[in-house]
């Protein structure tokens, strides 16, 4: 997904800027460290996100909420062809949380609207064992209006994200290039549980494979 004619203009200079400026950065750390310092303009650019709601609202081409993601609030912005980074914003009922996750990529994660609540956990199991984790709840952060947060990949950055207020609210996450992998994992903390998660477009490819098999025994 590269540039939308329809994308605010000031949402396409940012995507430019970044994609040039994170062309260059070849560590994670630089890269995490160049979206901290930006993305609080974004998240304190109200004009944008009025703007991005409108289309929404008005059932115009961008952004797309027709496009399956992993969760049901993700709406795609913005993803770099190279792809080095992807932009997205989630938009959340009052007091609603994701399900408990980790990611296949690096996140920098910030409110636009409201009191965004991230509760972040430590895997304390080895993972040897199939479709167990046992997780220990290590922090709570809210983040007001501006404020960012960074998850890291894999069990590093396990959490969940929501809305820790009574109106809606709005996230914005900037993610890094993703790891080979087509599936996050999804933790049941009370069972000590782990599931993969998979987005509605890959899971349906999978279903028609196992599909197709059974034809063709």
């Amino acid at each position: 997904m590269s540039v939308h004619p329809k994308m605010p203009d000031e949402l396409v200079c940012i995507c430019k800027r970044w994609s040039q400026i994170l062309a260059k950065l070849k560590e994670q750390k630089e890269r995490i460290e160049y979206i901290q310092n930006e993305l609080p303009a974004l998240l304190h650019n109200s004009g944008v996100f009025v703007e991005l709601l409108s289309n929404i609202v008005k059932g115009g081409r961008y952004p797309d909420i027709r496009q399956p993601q992993m969760f049901d609030d993700e709406i795609l912005l913005y993803l770099n062809t190279q792809p080095i980074f992807s932009i997205r914003m989630f938009i959340y009922e009052p007091l609603a949380y994701t399900p408990i996750h980790d990611h296949n990529s690096w996140g920098v994660i910030g409110s636009a609207l409201g009191k965004i609540g991230v509760v972040k956990y430590v895997r304390v199991d080895d993972g040897s064992v199939e479709d167990y984790a046992r997780l220990h709840q290590a922090e709570r952060v809210t983040l007001a209006l501006g404020e960012t947060d960074v998850a890291l990949p894999l069990d590093q950055g396990i959490h969940q994200t929501g809305n820790a207020d009574g109106h809606a609210g709005i996230m914005v996450s900037v993610y890094g290039r993703l790891i080979r992998r087509v599936y996050i994992q999804q933790f049941d903390m009370e069972n000590n549980k782990v599931y993969r998660r998979y987005s509605p477009r890959v899971k349906k490819k999978l279903l028609a494979a196992e599909a197709l098999s059974v034809f063709k025994e």
